[in-house]
């Protein structure tokens, strides 16, 4: 209980732009890692929609199929593929949940990673899956993960996890 405690705290405390804005900040992130040859596409890949007060911004399938043409795709093979879910109240936004799901190549020894944060519940059980974890690689496993902001779990993904995996 503790950690989910914790987590919906952070969430809280957590500040972002409205919607608009963390679509260009993370267009702009996108972009530079294309420019700097990580990827070989991404920034267009990107899509914005509204429903009920909440946005929705997506790069590829929120839930990840092979093959994935529409995936972000980096020189290793690895490719990415997330989905971000905020609540605006004007010019700022809360988080309310994120998934982003990065497919390793086969020579990494490790099919996916996957950084999840559930929409909020009643009943979580906080031992068997915390409302923020991440996925190595198998479904079922769920380690405790901290929130973040969207562009910092894209920056872990980019230059720590992608790279760890694909040398």
């Amino acid at each position: 209980m503790a950690i989910d405690d914790r987590t919906n705290s952070d969430i809280l405390k957590m500040e972002l732009a409205s919607p608009g804005v963390c679509l260009r900040e993370i267009r702009s992130y996108l972009q530079r890692i294309t420019d700097l040859r990580k990827t070989t596409n991404g920034a267009h890949l990107l899509w914005m929609m509204t429903k009920n007060g909440d946005t929705q911004i997506d790069a590829g399938p929120t839930l990840y199929k092979e093959p994935c043409g529409d995936c972000i795709h980096f020189r290793s093979g690895a490719e990415l593929s997330f989905g971000i879910t905020l609540r605006s109240d004007g010019s700022k936004s809360t988080i309310l949940a994120y998934r982003f799901h990065i497919q390793l190549p086969n020579s990494s020894g490790l099919d996916f990673v996957r950084i999840d944060l559930n929409l909020a519940k009643e009943q979580y059980d906080p031992l068997h899956m915390p409302r923020s974890h991440m996925h190595p690689g198998h479904e079922g496993i769920h380690i405790p993960f901290p929130v973040m902001r969207p562009l910092e779990v894209l920056d872990r993904i980019v230059h720590v996890i992608e790279p760890h995996f694909t040398r």
